[in-house]
């Protein structure tokens, strides 16, 4: 059984296009959908709910502003599945994409699987999983031909199975808002002794906009890389980290908070007495200058 989990604010038309293409896609996976929406106040949901909703399977919980991972991890407790995966709530899907993730992670015991990520408007161009560039930030790989190790599975379609998402803990619960959720959880799961793939044979078509549909400051996004970063690298690393954003005004506030007023160096504690690579050996395996 698998389980979509789909986070969703402020997406308008696009969460019933996403909902309407899963269903309407034929497949021989059985499978339930949730749809977290996470505080929209544009209405996108509204469809799900009442005597006209056009999909009355699928699960919708609504809260009131948890932050992109945890909204995932919400739906992660409110589903049934063995397998997971979760979709951004502005894609569509082709045949066979969930037969290829299913497989990836329960027939080649990978701890996640994402597919070839095209955009929607121009579906020649297609991303294989994801790397990051010596600031941190994030660059889509180009095809590798077959199925292959990413560094990270990008978190608009990406498969794991719920052992291996208990395993590690789940997306980061202490991120704020939006910003490296699918990075961490994909660095997380290489530090821990997983693998991360990426399965070029199926691709899923995803819109990409120019601006978020929801307030996101670079505080909070910087907030996010910080935590990650006191979580995960070593004491030079994170001097890296702490660089890329020292343009921030209050960037040495947001140091702060993450050290002395967040759990993050008790994380840090637990993630290092468990994991079995280090930050030096992922950076290393996939070539990123950070």
């Amino acid at each position: 059984m698998v389980s979509i989990i789909i986070p969703c604010k402020n997406e308008g038309k696009l969460i019933e296009q996403t909902i309407r293409s899963i269903i309407e896609t034929p497949t021989e996976v059985a499978y339930d959908i949730t749809v977290v929406n996470d505080g929209s106040t544009d209405g996108c949901c509204a469809f799900l709910q009442g005597k006209r909703n056009p999909f009355p399977g699928v699960r919708l919980i609504n809260t009131t502003g948890i932050g992109s991972a945890n909204a995932r991890n919400l739906g992660v407790q409110q589903a049934d599945g063995d397998v997971l995966v979760f979709c951004d709530a502005h894609i569509t899907v082709e045949p066979g994409w969930l037969e290829a993730l299913t497989e990836g992670v329960v027939e080649r015991g990978a701890g996640a699987v994402s597919p070839g990520v095209a955009a929607m408007t121009k579906p020649s161009a297609i991303g294989y999983g994801m790397t990051w560039n010596k600031d941190m930030e994030a660059r889509w790989l180009p095809s590798p031909g077959d199925i292959t190790e990413v560094p990270i599975a990008p978190g608009g379609c990406v498969a794991v199975r719920r052992e291996v998402f208990n395993d590690v803990g789940g997306f980061e619960r202490g991120f704020r808002v939006y910003g490296y959720e699918d990075a961490e959880f994909s660095l997380r799961l290489w530090l821990f002794g997983y693998r991360v793939e990426v399965d070029p044979s199926v691709v899923i078509y995803h819109y990409f906009r120019t601006s978020h549909p929801y307030p996101i400051t670079m505080q909070q996004y910087a907030y996010n890389a910080l935590r990650m970063a006191v979580s995960h690298f070593n004491s030079r690393r994170i001097g890296r980290v702490i660089d890329i954003f020292a343009d921030l005004d209050n960037i040495g506030r947001l140091v702060s908070e993450v050290i002395f007023e967040s759990d993050a160096l008790e994380q840090r504690r637990r993630y290092f007495s468990r994991r079995r690579y280090d930050d030096d050996w992922f950076m290393d395996k996939f070539t990123i200058p950070l």
